[in-house]
């Protein structure tokens, strides 16, 4: 494969309006591709997760109200996971909540208060899970 990438270099290289910086990137595949028959991955090669698509505006809406009833709870002296399990069992099953979660769980309401926690003040998630802090009641239903 090494000598594929080498001949593939010096092929480019031999082209008149070929510029030497732009074979920079074929000899770092060429490394990364020796090191890897090694046993070593390159960071670049490595397999990443792949990232959920954004869930639509509603849904994040209400995620965010869902993580302030779950903070509102913690206030009062719940732990975590006892805030986030009532929380969750007020949700309804099938709720729009959670149709892109395989498999929902407490788990996932307290994910989504751990990132709207780290998310930046001026987001949408971040502003309605302000506003909701200020709520007495939540309504899951629909």
């Amino acid at each position: 494969m090494r000598q594929s990438i080498g001949a593939v270099i010096d092929f480019l290289m031999a082209q008149p309006d070929w510029c030497a910086a732009d074979s920079a990137l074929f000899v770092k595949l060429g490394e990364s591709l020796a090191d890897f028959e090694r046993g070593h991955t390159a960071s670049w090669l490595a397999k990443r997760p792949s990232r959920r698509a954004p869930a639509p505006v509603n849904v994040r809406r209400r995620q965010a109200q869902a993580a302030a009833h779950m903070e509102q709870l913690m206030r009062r002296g719940l732990s975590r996971e006892d805030a986030a399990t009532r929380v969750f069992r007020e949700i309804p099953a099938g709720n729009s909540l959670f149709e892109k979660e395989e498999s929902a769980s407490w788990r996932t309401v307290a994910r989504w208060l751990e990132e709207i926690k780290a998310s930046p003040q001026g987001r949408l998630e971040r502003k309605r899970f302000e506003d909701a802090l200020r709520q007495r009641e939540f309504d899951f239903s629909g």
